[in-house]
């Protein structure tokens, strides 16, 4: 699982990269294309239309890299909600674990043993001493 959340995070760095990139060169091209007033009007047009094929192969290449990343977020959130869903059933089960414990120990609980008790034991006479 471990091995597969990493693969998942390198994609999405990958994917981000793409992202970025996209839109970099995109920008680029919306500067570079801005029609020109030395030229006739049909050669602007033909420079806009070359414009606007590049920009919608750009924004169709950003548009397939948004929908990769968002796919890949959509797996790594459902993989942490997994990942929560066994974390809680692990939870729930080393408490109800432990509350079988705690009544195991208390129904097993060893009954103290009473030590017998000496009767009164015999005294000994003191001994006589001498002096």
């Amino acid at each position: 699982m471990v091995i597969e959340m990493s693969a998942t995070g390198k994609k999405i760095s990958e994917l981000q990269k793409k992202i970025v990139l996209a839109k970099k060169e995109l920008s680029e091209i919306n500067t570079l294309e801005q029609p020109l007033p030395e030229f006739i009007n049909t050669t602007n047009m033909l420079r806009s239309n070359e414009y606007l094929q590049k920009s919608n192969e750009k924004k169709s290449q950003l548009l397939i890299a948004y929908e990769e990343y968002t796919n890949e977020l959509e797996n790594l959130v459902s993989n942490i909600a997994h990942i929560k869903g066994n974390i809680h059933n692990l939870k729930s089960h080393f408490k109800t674990h432990k509350k079988i414990k705690k009544k195991v120990k208390s129904k097993a609980k060893p009954r103290k043993k009473f030590r017998k008790r000496k009767l009164n034991p015999r005294r000994r006479k003191p001994r006589n001493r001498r002096r």
